[in-house]
């Protein structure tokens, strides 16, 4: 749980874990999903703090635990595990810092929520043209993931799929363009009644 004093990390073998923040007013934000090969709480072990995040279980998963103490031994006798600690930390930083740049530099919930899906697309790694994607999260989830309401998330998922930009059948999520979707960002396509919109304007 956040908050509680760290003495062990998590390591993810097997299924995916959601890691969230929340505010004293009690609003969550999804900060990352963990999924096998990944240590939890290993900012917070590696820094005697208390965790920055809770971990919840979004399927059957196995996880192993080690004890602090325990951890920082074995990583001063292999630097190889060291190295990829490193890497670790790194890769989260990198998250991190994509994630407020999209929360504070995205003028519409929709330029947010095509950033989050290409971001699941593999960024400017990922494959051209149409893409295909397995979205098991709610409208609330992918809501705490960019820090708007669900009824928010579906107007612009709405408003993603009247532009053509993507298509959504069950848990199936299409993506139709990459390019097209990316460079949809920040513009104002379509007419002025389904321009993109803020959070702060009406349904």
């Amino acid at each position: 749980m956040e908050g509680q004093p760290s003495r062990g990390v998590y390591i993810v073998c097997q299924g995916k874990v959601k890691l969230s923040a929340s505010s004293e007013e009690g609003k969550i934000m999804i900060v990352g999903i963990a999924e096998p090969g990944e240590i939890i709480g290993l900012s917070a072990a590696m820094n005697g703090l208390e965790y920055e995040t809770s971990a919840e279980a979004l399927e059957t998963c196995q996880v192993n635990y080690i004890e602090t103490r325990d951890l920082i031994k074995f990583l001063r006798s292999n630097p190889e595990a060291c190295l990829n600690a490193a890497r670790q930390l790194s890769r989260h930083h990198l998250a991190a810092h994509q994630q407020v740049c999209s929360l504070g530099l995205s003028d519409s919930v929709a330029d947010k929520l095509a950033k989050l899906f290409l971001g699941w697309s593999g960024n400017g790694h990922g494959p051209v043209g149409r893409v295909h994607l397995k979205n098991k999260f709610t409208h609330e989830e992918m809501a705490e993931m960019i820090g708007t309401s669900r009824e928010t998330v579906t107007r612009a998922l709405k408003y993603l799929r009247e532009h053509g930009l993507i298509s959504v059948k069950g848990s199936d999520l299409f993506i139709h363009d990459r390019q097209r979707l990316r460079a949809a960002i920040g513009t104002r396509v379509g007419t002025a009644r389904c321009r993109p919109f803020t959070e702060s304007e009406p349904a």
